[in-house]
């Protein structure tokens, strides 16, 4: 559905700048028609309220296939771009948000989180390339780290970093599927479209006193504990929450 949305908002951007070009012969010169159409495809997203990472995929997505034909880039480039799209955002196109990685001072914030906890068990949720679970894991050797990551390239990329680390463990599978008691601390650097969910399974699932860390974005109808705000250039902020 929400590939089809995209698709939608790109198709109607470029019917709409076409009949402009119909009319007005300024859009017949590249610059000004990519920029009408990628500017409609922006507005078409807002309007259907896709997700704010989309706005530069729609800004960017018809002068990057402009530029491509100019470059006159053999067919292989465009199927290997594909696949190495498809590995990376492989959940994108079911609403996933996209990879984000999450900076060395969030991963030195958890660090500190998970000694105050005493944990001994750790599950960092949509793990990516292992930014949080690697530092975590090779910070503290006696927590049992389990990174959970279905995109096929970052896990394997989280697979090999730590593949010399113990109490490392890279998981590609839904996370849904895992078992959310064992765990004395979960993070996760989600979508906020999958924060409910994911809410309700550890409020079910996590042990009463255990702690779940959402970065970036808060938990519904939940008070947190503690809110942390990370000096990171993206101003991340840490909302922590007691079971």
């Amino acid at each position: 559905m929400t590939l089809l949305r995209a698709l939608a908002c790109q198709t109607l951007a470029l019917l709409v700048t076409l009949s402009f070009a119909y009319w007005l012969p300024i859009f017949h010169q590249p610059i000004p028609f990519l920029l009408i159409q990628s500017g409609f495809a922006v507005v078409g997203s807002m309007l259907l309220r896709q997700p704010t990472w989309w706005i530069p995929i729609h800004l960017l997505f018809l002068p990057s296939v402009f530029i491509c034909f100019t470059l006159a880039l053999p067919a292989w480039f465009y199927l290997l771009t594909v696949i190495v799209l498809t590995l990376i955002f492989w959940g994108t196109i079911r609403g996933d948000v996209p990879l984000f990685l999450s900076s060395p001072e969030v991963a030195q914030a958890v660090t500190l989180l998970l000694q105050q906890e005493r944990a001994t068990t750790f599950a960092d949720l949509g793990a990516g390339v292992g930014s949080v679970a690697i530092p975590v894991a090779e910070q503290l050797p006696a927590v049992k780290i389990e990174a959970w990551e279905r995109a096929p390239l970052p896990w394997l990329i989280s697979e090999w970093r730590g593949w010399c680390l113990s109490n490392f463990t890279a998981s590609r599978r839904n996370f849904f599927a895992a078992d959310f008691g064992k765990y004395d601390v979960i993070f996760a650097f989600l979508s906020p479209l999958a924060i409910p969910e994911v809410s309700e399974k550890i409020k079910s699932e996590m042990q009463p006193g255990t702690l779940f860390v959402s970065s970036s974005f808060p938990a519904p109808n939940w008070q947190p504990e503690s809110i942390q705000h990370i000096k990171d250039r993206r101003k991340t902020v840490l909302f922590c929450y007691r079971i």
